[in-house]
This record gives structure tokens, C-alpha cells and sequence, in this order.
């Protein structure tokens, strides 16, 4: 057995489907299934059951066992080797989710290539719950979580603290409170945007399972019901609709982040203000495992990614006004 033999073994593993592991690969379904009948023939077993689905059976989840154990003891001879190196070289699998690597990773990328430019970089996309277990299964080396629990085997360093915001046109405003939109906005200006007062106007946020949304939702249910007019996870859209007084967007600073000019430069009329409401403020932190030996480059990688956020903990703290 060779090393690309198991990693296409626990590839399918992953996937349990054939199809699908061929497809990631970039080779045949005929050669991956020629590949685990070599390995079958090795061990004299049988790694997998094709009725009633493809599972694994005893000897496969023992070989999916013991050749994570392989891969990752490979990964660390390599990382041990690179930190010999004068010019590193390595891979660093980061978790991510989709909003924060569009968002963030090109600065990160700006900062950190030029000086390791034989660093690969993997961004592995997911949810904190997902990317947590990713971590402790080590199929990554770290990843950018929010609320992300105490756990023994982890070090978490905290990186920033998001509240919610709220953007709204004065139109849209208006619309909904005639008699008073002007004393509500001088109000929201002073204090923070009050959701319970303009909760006749409908909002646009994003869909459940995001941390955002269940603060929402935890605020929402011991006050009155509001009336989401669209639900998506696509926030930088949810602002461009807000502009157009389609509703009230209520979304993370992240995705004021973006494109920072624009965005402080904002037309008259339209509004970027903090929710006031308590509703609790959403943690972002940087998550690596404990008691392992990181390479130089891995080091590196995080201090660039605490340097990025720095200023955008700058950004939320300073610069977003109306």
C-alpha cells in the first residue's frame, strides 16, 4: 500500500459513493474501484458492502481508522521538514465559511504569500459545528469559528466581537411610520436601531441554521413575530436590496466589510446602524489544536489572519457611521 492508495480509500470512505470520490479525485470510477481491489487483495479483506448502500465493513472502518492516523503522522514529518527549510514549504487546510474567505482571504493572501509563496493553502468551507469536528478529526489544521465552545483539546483565541446591524432607507422608513420616522431616526442615531419600534416593516435577513439568524430568532420569540419579506444566506445581496428599500436588512458587519469605500460612502438616505436590542453579540475566533508541534509557516499564517481582523475590529469600532 502506498500513500495515494489510502488516501483514495479514505476519499470514498468520506463519500461513499464511488461516483462522487472518482469525481473529487479526478480519475476514473474503473480506476478507483481498481485501486480498492488492490488494497482488498493486500490485506486479504474486504473493505466494502455494496448492499443494501455502500458502508464500510469491520477491516474497512479499521483501515479508515489507523489511515487517518498514517496521513496526519505524514503530514507532521513534512511540517517538521519545512520548519529546516529556509524557503517553507507545506499546506495549511484552513476552515472557513464562504462569506468570511470572499471576504477576508484575499487580504489574508496579500499579506501572507509574498513571503511564503511555497505555502499551499486548502480553504475548507463549513459552518463552526462542522469545521470544530473537521479539526478534531484533524482533516484541518485550523479554522475561523463564531461562539465557538471551551473544548480541552482546542485553543481558541478570540479575535472580535459582532453585533447585529440594521440598513434601512429613510424612504422605506417612512412608508411604515409617517407620523414619526423622524423622531425614530433621530432616535436610532443617538441609540442604536430599536427593532421592536419598526417592526411593522418587513426585514430581510438570512435563512435558519446561521448564527446570526438564531440570535434573531432567540430575541424575536420573547417579543412579537416579525415578517421576514426575503430569508437568504447571500448578505451582500440583502444590502444591495436594503438600498433599494425592498425592507430592512439585518446583517453582519462582515458584509459591510466589504468594500469598505463604498460602503462608508453610502447615499443620502440610506443607513447603517447597530441593532440596540440585547441581543447577544456574536464571538469570532480563531481555533487550532492544543499540544501540537505547528510549523513556522502555520505560526506565520496566524498572526496574519489576528492582523487582519484587528482591523476590522478597527473598522466595526471606528468607521461605520451614518
Amino acid at each position: 500500500m502506498n500513500l495515494q492508495q489510502l488516501e483514495y480509500f479514505l476519499v470514498t470512505a468520506e463519500e461513499m459513493n464511488f461516483t462522487r470520490a472518482a469525481e473529487r479525485l479526478y480519475i476514473s470510477q474503473q480506476a478507483l474501484s481498481g485501486v480498492i481491489k488492490r488494497l482488498e487483495e493486500e490485506y486479504d479483506i474486504i473493505l466494502f458492502k455494496r448492499k443494501p448502500a455502500l458502508h464500510l465493513t469491520l477491516a474497512g472502518e479499521n483501515m479508515a481508522f489507523y489511515g487517518r492516523q498514517i496521513l496526519e503522522t505524514e503530514k507532521k514529518m513534512k511540517d517538521s521538514f519545512a520548519n529546516l527549510r529556509q524557503n517553507y514549504q507545506g499546506t495549511v487546510r484552513l476552515g472557513i465559511s464562504r462569506l468570511r474567505s470572499r471576504i477576508f482571504f484575499p487580504t489574508i493572501w496579500q499579506k501572507y504569500h509574498p513571503t511564503h509563496p511555497n505555502v499551499r493553502i486548502e480553504l475548507v468551507d463549513g459552518n463552526s459545528l462542522i469545521l470544530n469536528e473537521l479539526l478534531l478529526e484533524n482533516k484541518i489544521d485550523l479554522y475561523l469559528g463564531v461562539n465557538v465552545p471551551n473544548h480541552a483539546e482546542l485553543k481558541k483565541t478570540d479575535l472580535v466581537q459582532e453585533s447585529i446591524y440594521c440598513c434601512f432607507t429613510e424612504k422605506l422608513l417612512q412608508s411604515y411610520y409617517p407620523d414619526n420616522y423622524k423622531e425614530l431616526l433621530a432616535s436610532f442615531r443617538k441609540n442604536g436601531v430599536d427593532l421592536l419600534s419598526i417592526i411593522k416593516v418587513p426585514f430581510i435577513t438570512l435563512r435558519h441554521g446561521n448564527q446570526l439568524r438564531s440570535s434573531l430568532d432567540q430575541f424575536f420569540a420573547k417579543n412579537e413575530k416579525p415578517f421576514y419579506i426575503l430569508e437568504c444566506n447571500q448578505q451582500i445581496l440583502h444590502y444591495n436590496l436594503a438600498e433599494k428599500s425592498a425592507g430592512a436588512s439585518l446583517l453582519s458587519p462582515a458584509a459591510l466589510y466589504d468594500n469598505q469605500q463604498s460602503h462608508l460612502a453610502v447615499r443620502e438616505g440610506f443607513h447603517i446602524l447597530p441593532v440596540c436590542n440585547p441581543i447577544p453579540k456574536n464571538t469570532l475566533s480563531l481555533v487550532s489544536r492544543k499540544n501540537y508541534s505547528q510549523p513556522n509557516y502555520l505560526i506565520d499564517l496566524q498572526n496574519t489572519i489576528r492582523t487582519v481582523f484587528g482591523e476590522y475590529a478597527d473598522f466595526i469600532g471606528k468607521k461605520i457611521k451614518n
